[in-house]
C-alpha cells in the first residue's frame, strides 16, 4: 500500500480515531515533542511505501533529505484465539452484520474484552523500530507512521484484523461458517454488553442499495426461505421507520 497524505485530521471513523487516541494516550507518560513532530511529517506527506501485515507495519519516512525504514510490531492472535473470537462476534447478529458490511461494531471490543482479547493495542503490546538514531519508542517518524496508518484504517478496517493476523475474506468465512455450526441463544443476539447509553450512534439514512444486513448474513439455520425473506422484508422496514423516528427526535 502506498501512502503519501496530507490530511490535517487523522481518523474519520471511530476505529481510525481510537487508533490515533492509543498513541497519544502515551503523551501522559511523555510529555515531549514526539507527537506533534510526528503529525507534522504525516501532513506533510513524509510517510511513504505503508504496508500492512500480519503482526507488523512497515513504512519510509522521509525526513533531511533522509529516508527512514519504520516497523510497528503488534502480537497476531494464535488460531485458537481467533477461534475464541469469532465465537465471541457470532454471538452478536449485529456484529457479524456490521462485519459483512465492512464495517467494526463500535461495541466489538467490549465483545472481545469478555474473552481477554482486544484488537486494538493493550498497554505495552504495540512497539516500533526506526533506522534513525533515536532511543524513543516510538520516535517522531514512528508517530508519524501511527498518525498515518489512522485514515488507512478508515478506508479498510481489515487492516487491523490483518495486523492482528486474519486478513477479510478468511476471517468472514470463518464467522459465516460459525454461525451456521453454532446454536445460538436468540435471547441474546441484539443485546448489549454494557449501558447502551455509552455507545457513541451515527445514524444515516437508509440506502436502497446498501445490502440489508439480514440479508449479508445468509439464511438462518432451521428457517425456511420464505419466512427467512419475510424476517428480512420486515428488517427493511424497521430500518426506513427507524430513520424516520431519528429525524422526528
Amino acid at each position: 500500500m502506498s501512502q503519501n497524505s496530507g490530511a490535517t485530521a487523522f481518523g474519520a471513523t471511530w476505529w481510525g480515531r481510537r487508533w490515533r487516541r492509543a498513541l497519544e494516550s502515551l503523551g501522559a507518560t511523555y510529555p515531549n515533542p514526539r507527537l506533534p513532530q510526528g503529525r507534522s511529517l504525516a501532513r506533510n506527506g513524509a510517510v511513504r511505501d505503508l504496508v500492512v501485515e500480519p503482526g507488523s507495519v512497515h513504512a519510509q519516512v522521509h525526513a533531511r533529505s533522509k529516508v527512514l525504514d519504520v516497523v510497528l510490531t503488534l502480537p497476531v492472535f494464535t488460531d485458537a484465539e481467533w477461534r475464541t473470537a469469532v465465537t465471541a462476534l457470532a454471538g452478536q447478529l449485529r456484529h457479524a452484520a456490521a462485519l459483512l458490511r465492512g464495517e467494526l461494531p463500535e461495541d466489538v471490543d467490549d465483545t472481545l474484552r469478555e474473552v481477554d482479547l482486544s484488537l486494538f493495542p493493550k498497554t505495552g503490546e504495540l512497539r516500533s523500530t526506526c533506522t534513525c538514531t533515536s532511543r524513543a519508542d516510538p520516535c517522531a517518524h514512528a508517530t508519524a507512521v501511527h498518525y498515518v496508518l489512522a485514515p488507512a484504517l478508515d478506508s479498510d478496517p481489515f487492516l487491523l484484523t490483518r495486523l492482528r493476523g486474519r486478513d477479510r475474506d478468511p476471517l468472514l468465512a470463518e464467522l459465516r461458517a460459525t454461525r451456521s455450526a453454532t446454536h445460538l441463544d436468540p435471547s441474546t443476539l441484539f443485546t448489549a454488553r454494557d449501558d447502551l447509553a455509552a455507545i457513541e450512534l451515527h445514524p444515516h439514512q437508509p440506502d436502497d442499495r446498501t445490502p440489508e444486513a439480514l440479508h449479508l448474513l445468509g439464511p438462518a439455520p432451521g428457517i425456511g426461505e420464505h419466512a427467512w425473506q419475510q424476517l428480512v422484508t420486515a428488517a427493511q422496514r424497521a430500518r426506513v421507520r427507524a430513520w424516520e423516528l431519528a429525524e422526528e427526535s
